[in-house]
């Protein structure tokens, strides 16, 4: 069981796939940068040209595994923006660069529903060129639920958020809006039209609000001009925006991008608020604020708890040999896979150096024993691959099912039994108050 490889391919990368982005760019300099920073930190593969006959061959070859174009907008041989026809005639999102945008050019801009434009001045602009790279690149992870009853509408907005990838959810009714949120916890935005101002929308944002605060999940509506005072109610009921129609394309993507990344903002606070920085587990303020909660509840008797640690065997040899960055790539790897084994009401931390510390709901004595002997099995059958070769690793395990005195008490008891598997040798279960059945 490989966790970890040693050099990512070339073609691999986060963002679900094999991602092929066309570059057509005259200077050279800027070219190659972007080629550079595609490739090397975003792990796309990048074709580069510097003519718009360069990029019509390559259309007529491969226009299929585009998903992404940055094209100069004063090619040698498109000099007003004509390559963005030729870009738009097949789909591709693309990403105009300009060091001057003229009117005509402004114009094909406006026409064909360009991601940005980017006036090229200096070094950092090819940086902000690869972020909104990386930005377009992340945005099918990116869920956005659109409410409406108008086809029309619906066909307009969905063309206008799939040019950013964006993964859209439509909904048809309001009773489809609460069931698609509970399905997909990570939609980040509800977007509701003119069309749904018939099903009250202004109730249907205040039950939201009810459920989901505005930093948790932003709502924005789309309505028109003539109801002056329309805005103000939607945004006292709790919508983040009102996007007023028409409006310029452009104006629309950024305040669609600002709602999605004020709520991402939020989200990666409260994670590393809640998570250790290297494993991605959770950290010891967390496990000790939702454990004495679990542990309240175990000793009213509404759940049983089980307490684990979990310690990597010879941690410490492991680092002297193979030094710090394999062990640090041992705990990146078995975090994940010991989260992967565990139910989504159970809770994985990481408690120091080489431990982790499972917090197993709703486990009695006998089940203790098996779901700690089968995340050690777990860990002994993995394979670690770091830069040098393949590394077998096994754990020690020690847990507890008695929430008697408090929760550090059952820290405690369960550290003792990790201490008892440790002298017995290692690469062993230990739970305390364990008995043959879960009564």
């Amino acid at each position: 069981m490989s966790l970890h490889t040693k050099t990512p391919p070339a073609e691999s990368n986060d963002f679900g796939g094999t991602l092929r982005v066309l570059i057509a760019e005259q200077e050279q300099a800027v070219r190659d940068a972007l080629v550079d920073r595609v490739e090397k930190s975003l792990g796309v593969s990048a074709d580069a040209v510097n003519t718009a006959a360069s990029v019509r061959k390559l259309m007529e070859k491969h226009a299929g595994e585009y998903v992404l174009a940055v094209v100069d907008t004063r090619l040698p041989d498109a000099p007003n923006g004509e390559v963005l026809d030729t870009l738009t005639s097949y789909a591709i999102p693309t990403i105009a660069i300009s060091s001057k945008v003229t009117d005509e050019i402004a114009n094909r801009l406006l026409d064909k529903h360009i991601i940005d434009c980017v006036l090229k001045r200096t070094n950092e602009d090819t940086e902000l060129l690869a972020d909104i790279v990386q930005q377009t690149l992340c945005n099918p992870q990116r869920k956005i639920l659109y409410f409406s009853t108008d086809d029309f509408n619906r066909k307009k907005i969905r063309q206008l958020l799939d040019i950013h990838r964006y993964t859209v959810i439509d909904v048809r009714n309001k009773a489809d809006i609460r069931r698609q949120l509970s399905e997909h916890q990570d939609i980040t935005l509800v977007i509701m039209d003119q069309s749904t101002l018939q099903f009250n929308a202004i109730d249907t944002i205040s039950e939201l609000r009810q459920l989901y605060r505005r930093e948790d999940l932003a709502i924005a509506t789309i309505c028109d001009h003539e109801d002056q005072q329309l805005g103000a109610k939607l945004l006292r009921a709790g919508a983040n925006d009102v996007i007023r129609q028409p409006m310029p394309t452009d104006e629309f993507y950024y305040r669609v991008k600002q709602c999605v990344e004020s709520v991402e903002r939020v989200r990666e606070i409260k994670f590393s608020a809640t998570r250790d920085i290297l494993t991605g587990a959770y950290n010891r303020d967390y496990l000790f604020d939702v454990g004495e909660k679990l542990y309240a509840s175990a000793k009213r008797g509404d759940i049983k708890l089980t307490l684990a640690m979990i310690e990597i065997d010879n941690f410490e040899r492991i680092t002297s040999r193979h030094g710090p960055k394999t062990s640090n790539t041992v705990l990146e790897s078995l975090a994940p896979l010991l989260s992967a084994e565990l139910r989504q009401n159970d809770i994985l931390a990481r408690y120091d150096a080489s431990t982790f510390v499972c917090l197993l709901n709703n486990v009695g004595p006998h089940n203790a024993i098996m779901v700690c002997e089968r995340l050690r099995q777990l860990v002994t059958k993995s394979e670690i691959e770091y830069q040098s070769g393949t590394l077998s690793i096994s754990c020690s395990v020690g847990a507890t099912t008695n929430p008697d005195k408090s929760f550090l008490a059952m820290i405690g008891d369960a550290n003792q039994s990790l201490q008892y598997a440790i002298e017995r040798g290692r690469n062993c279960v230990v739970v305390s108050d364990a008995t043959e059945d879960d009564s």
